[in-house]
């Protein structure tokens, strides 16, 4: 009796390494996709194994009769070809679940991070950490490679940014160190309520059925909360205020208290990556490394030493005192938040893309502090603008390049101009990567001041 196939919806990044890991392992795949690159495609028919292509469609009939469907975190489960499939009892679930299975019998340490804003830096410098110390790991999911391209036999710990997506489809995955940074309302164009969003990350916790160690950024209302009500063992982050058991800032140095006695990691103005928020960053990685059992001196040591990602408050260019920065990974009003507390005034923001049915009145009161002007493009530039009319002036543009002109008309020394849009890219950008490069090009092209 031949075996039923086993489905994966959605053939991107995650979708085609799933694809290349299952028919690795004999298993008969149907691959399918209802807009499949012509890149995806030539890349599945290169592989060697029994594959069968669906293009153009999610095939409800054929999902229904397969063993399980690993699902593309692009793809809701609410997708209405999927509704068969749950009926018929057939598993939903996703790379990350695939790889744990796939790990159980070598019982390696899963670090699982997720948060609204920061999961990316936090997993990098995470990686880095463990990395410094020897232990064979890998590092990714949401971020970088995919889930499946990371699974390796020597493997001991494995480091897995996760978003709201890929949470909704875990089953029996079961962190060792569990992480959440922040927890604001984002992805209201999927979730039908805040709640819904909120519950998607805290997942990660429940999973962990009261085992392992939780790490929790206690400065977050919303974390505050989950700590004291539902999550009194979580390890604790703080910069606001000393607690005990967990990492804080104290006159100026972070501190690792996990142990009996609190002990420096180092001060956090040796703290490499720029911005306010890498503070947070760094004290929620070094914490999470120190409850995987990382020693404190290859804690430091990366924090000391790692500049932070491109696209989230990268450094550009300083032209005729005016410091450029690209934030374009800050996709969401918490992020932009987040950044503007690095400043405290003279800002000139560039904001604006494709809205994710978004609350952008929370901006309001910071772009009065900390902003002198307000640049928009894209689609939400009329909603941006209702929401921050009664700030500072607004300056409306059709494209990247006449944002970056006009805020250098703009800007005066002294000055910061920061691409940090609260919005996603694709109304006028492949992704926010893209976004971001052409900011940078756009920078870079611009001429010194004459004379």
């Amino acid at each position: 009796m031949s075996k039923r196939p086993i489905a994966v919806a959605g053939l991107g990044r995650s979708g085609l390494a799933a694809v290349e890991f299952l028919l690795g392992q004999g298993h008969p795949v149907l691959a399918c996709d209802q807009k499949a690159s012509g890149q995806a495609i030539a890349t599945l028919q290169a592989m060697q194994g029994a594959i069968t292509l669906v293009a153009d469609a999610l095939p409800a009939d054929e999902l229904a009769q397969c063993e399980s469907i690993l699902l593309s975190p692009g793809i809701p489960r609410q997708h209405p070809a999927l509704a068969k499939a749950l009926e018929a009892g057939v598993q939903v679930i996703n790379d990350i679940e695939w790889l744990y299975r796939s790990t159980r019998d070598a019982s390696p340490l899963y670090i699982g991070i997720t948060g609204t804003n920061g999961k990316s830096t936090v997993t990098t410098m995470v990686g880095i950490m463990v990395e410094e110390s020897g232990i064979p790991s890998r590092t990714g999911g949401n971020l970088g490679q995919a889930a499946l391209s990371l699974w390796a036999p020597e493997v001991k710990i494995y480091v897995l940014e996760l978003s709201s997506f890929q949470l909704e489809s875990i089953d029996t995955f079961q962190a060792g160190v569990g992480t959440i940074i922040n927890l604001t309302p984002d992805h209201m164009d999927r979730y039908a309520t805040t709640e819904d969003y909120l519950a998607a990350k805290v997942r990660l916790l429940d999973k962990m059925q009261g085992q392992g160690k939780p790490v929790l950024m206690v400065d977050d209302p919303l974390l505050d909360q989950l700590w004291r009500e539902r999550f009194p063992h979580a390890i604790p982050v703080s910069l606001q205020r000393v607690v005990a058991g967990g990492v804080y800032l104290q006159d100026g140095i972070l501190m690792d208290h996990l142990g009996e006695q609190p002990q420096g990691i180092l001060p956090a103005d040796q703290v490499k990556a720029a911005g306010w928020h890498n503070k947070i960053n760094a004290a929620i990685a070094a914490a999470t490394a120190l409850a995987a059992g990382i020693e404190r001196q290859h804690v430091a040591q990366v924090l000391a030493t790692f500049p932070g990602l491109t696209h989230r408050m990268e450094p550009v260019r300083t032209l005729d005192g005016v410091v450029w920065y690209n934030d374009s990974k800050g996709t969401n009003v918490g992020a932009v938040l987040q950044s503007l507390q690095s400043f405290d005034k003279g800002v000139i923001l560039i904001g604006g893309g494709r809205d994710k049915h978004s609350d952008f009145t929370p901006l309001a009161p910071l772009v009065r502090q900390r902003c002198s002007r307000v640049i928009l493009m894209g689609e939400a530039a009329n909603d941006m603008a209702a929401a921050l009319k009664e700030t500072v002036p607004i300056e409306r543009v059709n494209s990247m390049v006449e944002a970056v002109n006009t805020a250098r008309a703009l800007a005066k020394p002294g000055d910061v101009v920061l691409l940090s849009p609260a919005c996603a890219s694709f109304d006028m950008f492949a992704n926010f990567e893209d976004r971001g490069h052409q900011f940078r090009q756009a920078v870079e092209a611009l001429p010194e001041a004459q004379g």
